[in-house]
């Protein structure tokens, strides 16, 4: 898969000609990216199933492609795994969600969450004592 960057230079660099005829930009779909993030943190969808408390098919169905996941889905598992800010930033764009935004007060404590590794139960535990609504 291409950087960006590299992507960017590219569109630049075609005629519309050229560009009609690209048929993909090295799009990676977001199940092949939960798959490839999965892998890079040795985990099973299982533990995704037991950790998150998901319904088995609805979680396969995500990780096959057949369905796409929801904004929450995906930031329970970026709690879940650690993920960096950056990371979750990028995952919820290849997901085609709304990326995190500090002004808003549930997305400041997603971040607040993700930038001083808290658990779940801790982020859950933040997001009620604030009055946001459960990241379900």
């Amino acid at each position: 898969m291409k950087a960006t960057d590299e992507l960017l230079k590219q569109i630049k660099e075609l005629n519309i000609e050229d560009f009609k005829k690209q048929e993909s930009f090295d799009c990676i779909s977001i199940d092949e990216y939960l798959c490839s993030l999965l892998t890079s943190h040795n985990l099973q969808p299982k533990d995704i199933i037991l950790n998150l408390n998901m319904e088995r098919s609805y979680t396969y169905q995500i990780l096959n492609g057949r369905r796409k996941p929801t904004r929450n889905f995906l930031l329970r598992i970026a709690i879940f795994i650690s993920l960096s800010l950056d990371e979750t930033q990028k995952m919820l764009t290849i997901a085609q969600r709304p990326q995190l935004y500090p002004r808003n007060r549930f997305d400041a404590a997603i971040i607040f969450s993700l930038e001083h590794k808290m658990s779940l139960d801790e982020t859950y535990e933040l997001l009620e004592e604030i009055g946001e609504e459960p990241l379900n």
